[in-house]
């Protein structure tokens, strides 16, 4: 296993607190790690792709793995998920409008694992 610590965190200057808009980050770390088959660069999209298109993503984060947990999870998760229509994730029965425009709305209808709180 290859342990770094965090040298540096850059916050998205949009960020919001209150509603988790613009909750992102890119971390620099105190020395690189040697990429291998567990080891990876992650990949960007172009900035012409328009990602609403896409059916299938992958999502990635020390977030809750159960269900209204406040505890984060101790190492990096991922999973791959489908993108949900914006107006189904904000019906009453999901997440009652709480998704912005801004935001991707990805998981499982039947629940299990997604990308939100």
């Amino acid at each position: 296993a290859q342990v770094r610590n965090v040298k540096k965190v850059v916050i998205h200057r949009g960020y919001k607190r209150s509603d988790m808009t613009n909750d992102i980050a890119l971390m620099q770390l105190d020395r690189p790690v040697l990429c291998s088959s567990y080891v990876q660069l992650a990949c960007l999209a172009e900035p012409t792709l328009s990602v609403s298109v896409l059916r299938n993503c992958w999502i990635a984060g020390w977030g809750a793995t159960t269900a209204r947990s406040l505890d984060s999870a101790d190492h990096l998760q991922q999973a791959k998920v489908k993108l949900i229509d914006l107006q189904l994730c904000n019906s009453t029965d999901w997440y009652g409008g709480e998704v912005h425009s801004y935001n991707l709305c990805a998981g499982y209808p039947q629940g299990t694992i997604d990308s939100c709180k």
